[in-house]
C-alpha cells in the first residue's frame, strides 16, 4: 500500500511538472494577456535560506501587444504617507515598472524593455526573467535585472474578467501612455502646462484594476551610482513620482481609482476622475475634480493620455 501511494505521488508530480512545461512552451503575449495579483514573493534566492516576504501585494499586467506593468511591495504594512521621510527604505520595499516585453518560449524566458520604473536604474534597461505557468499561476524569476535582491521569485494569480463590462468600460481599458498634463479653469483658460520627465502610463484592466507609473515631472530619471541608493539619489527619484495599483471602478463619465499599495499618494486613498475621449477613441483627457485657487479661480488638472491598446488586447484576442 505505501509503495502504491508513493507511486501515484510521484506520477502526480512529475504529470504536474510536464504540464506546466508544456504550457510554458506553448506561451504566447495572447496567453498572458490578463491582470495577475502577488501570491507570494521570495528574495536572496542565491543566499543558502532564501526570505519569504510576509503578506506581499502587487499587480501585474499583460496585453497581447506587448504592453507589461508591474508593481509590487514587500513590506508588511504600508509606510507612512511620507515616502520621502526615508526615501532608501521606501525604494527598497516598492518595486515596479511599465514597458515592453516579449515571450522567448525557446528558453521559458520573458524579456521586458522597461519604460519607466519607480527606479531610474531600471528606467530604459532591458532584463529577463525565467517563467512557469501551471493552470492560473504564472512563477516569474529573475535572471539578470539591477536590484534583484540576489535573486527574486514572483508567484502571480490570474484574475478572471469583471461580468458584463459596460460600454464605457470597455472603452476605457487598456494601456494609456501619458502625453501632457495642464492646470485650466473651468472656463477653459490654459493656466500651465507641463510634461513629465520619462514615459508614464495609467493601465486600466477588464479584471477591475488600475496601475499607475507617473515619472517626476521635468526630471530626466538618472541611474543610481550603485545598487543601493544614497538618501540623496532616492530622494530625488522619489520627488513628484506618482505611482500605485488599485481597485477600478466605471460610473457614467466617470472613473475611480480606489487605491490599495502605493507610493503617492498612499494606500486607501480614493481618487475620482472625468474621463472625455476624442472622437477616434485614441486619447483620453482624464479629469481631476475642480477646486478654487488663491485667486478664487476654479481650476482643474486635466491629463491627455495616447491610447496603447484597447479591450481587444486586454483580453488577449488580438
Amino acid at each position: 500500500m505505501t509503495r502504491f501511494v508513493v507511486l501515484f505521488v510521484s506520477l502526480a508530480f512529475l504529470w504536474t511538472a510536464e504540464k506546466a512545461d508544456a504550457q510554458s512552451a506553448a506561451e504566447t503575449p495572447a496567453t498572458l494577456a490578463s491582470s495577475w495579483t502577488l501570491v507570494s514573493m521570495e528574495r536572496a534566492l542565491s543566499s543558502e535560506k532564501a526570505e519569504r516576504a510576509q503578506q506581499p501585494r502587487g499587480l501585474l499586467i499583460f496585453d497581447s501587444a506587448g504592453h507589461a506593468f508591474e508593481w509590487f511591495t514587500v513590506a508588511s504594512r504600508q509606510l507612512p504617507d511620507a515616502p520621502l521621510t526615508d526615501p532608501v527604505r521606501t525604494l527598497a520595499t516598492y518595486g515596479g515598472f511599465w514597458g515592453d516585453y516579449r515571450v522567448d518560449a525557446a528558453q521559458k524566458r520573458l524579456v521586458f524593455s522597461a519604460r519607466g520604473a519607480i527606479s531610474p536604474s531600471i528606467t530604459a534597461r532591458e532584463f529577463s526573467r525565467a517563467f512557469e505557468r501551471a493552470g492560473d499561476r504564472l512563477t516569474l524569476t529573475t535572471i539578470d535585472e539591477p536590484h534583484a535582491q540576489g535573486g527574486t521569485r514572483w508567484v502571480w494569480e490570474r484574475v478572471p474578467t469583471v461580468d458584463n463590462l459596460s460600454p464605457l468600460y470597455r472603452q476605457v481599458v487598456g494601456f494609456w501612455e501619458y502625453v501632457v498634463e495642464k492646470r485650466v479653469t473651468t472656463a477653459g483658460e490654459v493656466l500651465s502646462e507641463q510634461k513629465r520627465g520619462g514615459p508614464s502610463v495609467i493601465v486600466y484592466t477588464p479584471g477591475g484594476f488600475v496601475g499607475v507609473h507617473f515619472l517626476p515631472i521635468n526630471t530626466k530619471p538618472s541611474p543610481f551610482a550603485a545598487d543601493v541608493p544614497t538618501v540623496e539619489e532616492a530622494r530625488a527619484a522619489l520627488q513628484g513620482y506618482v505611482g500605485y495599483f488599485g481597485a477600478l471602478t466605471v460610473y457614467p463619465g466617470q472613473i475611480f481609482h480606489n487605491i490599495l499599495s502605493g507610493i503617492n499618494p498612499g494606500p486607501g486613498t480614493v481618487l475620482r476622475r472625468f474621463a472625455e475621449f476624442s472622437k477616434d477613441g485614441k486619447e483620453i483627457n482624464v479629469k481631476f475634480p475642480p477646486a478654487a485657487d488663491q485667486q478664487g479661480r476654479m481650476v482643474r488638472t486635466l491629463v491627455t493620455l495616447r491610447r496603447l491598446s484597447g479591450e481587444a488586447e486586454m483580453l488577449g484576442k488580438r
